[in-house]
C-alpha cells in the first residue's frame, strides 16, 4: 500500500503548494489545506490609525503613505531612531514601525497611517 502522506525527495525550483507540509519534526506531516494554512510571519493588518505630523503614537507593523507631492519624509521609528527618505507621489506601504512624522524635516505633502 502506498504511503498516504506526500514525500518531498529533493529541493526544486518550484514546489506546488499542495506538496508543502507542516508539522512537528518526527511526527506525521500535515499537508497545507484551508484547515492547516501555510505558516506565515506576515499576518493581515487588522487596524489603521492616522499618523499626523509631530503627534507621537504607538508604532504599528507598517506605514501607509498617500503622497500628494513628492519629497523628503522624516519619521521616528519605534526605537527612537530617525529615518529620512524620499517618497514619490502615489500610495506607498513601508514595513516600518513608525511612531511619528517629523514636520521639521519633511518636505513631501502626504497623508499617513499606521497599520496594526
Amino acid at each position: 500500500m502506498p504511503d498516504p502522506e506526500p514525500v518531498i525527495r529533493h529541493p526544486s525550483r518550484y514546489v506546488p503548494l499542495t506538496a508543502l507540509a507542516t508539522g512537528v519534526e518526527g511526527e506525521i506531516a500535515h499537508p497545507v489545506t484551508p484547515d492547516n494554512p501555510m505558516p506565515n510571519a506576515e499576518q493581515p493588518y487588522r487596524g489603521v490609525r492616522p499618523l499626523l505630523p509631530d503627534m507621537p503614537i504607538a508604532p504599528g507593523k507598517a506605514l501607509l503613505a498617500d503622497v500628494i507631492t513628492g519629497g523628503l519624509v522624516e519619521m521616528e521609528l519605534a526605537n527612537g531612531s530617525m529615518l529620512a527618505i524620499t517618497l514619490h507621489p502615489g500610495l506607498t506601504m513601508l514595513p516600518f514601525a513608525t511612531s511619528q512624522l517629523v514636520s521639521a524635516g519633511t518636505t513631501a505633502t502626504l497623508d499617513a497611517w499606521v497599520l496594526d
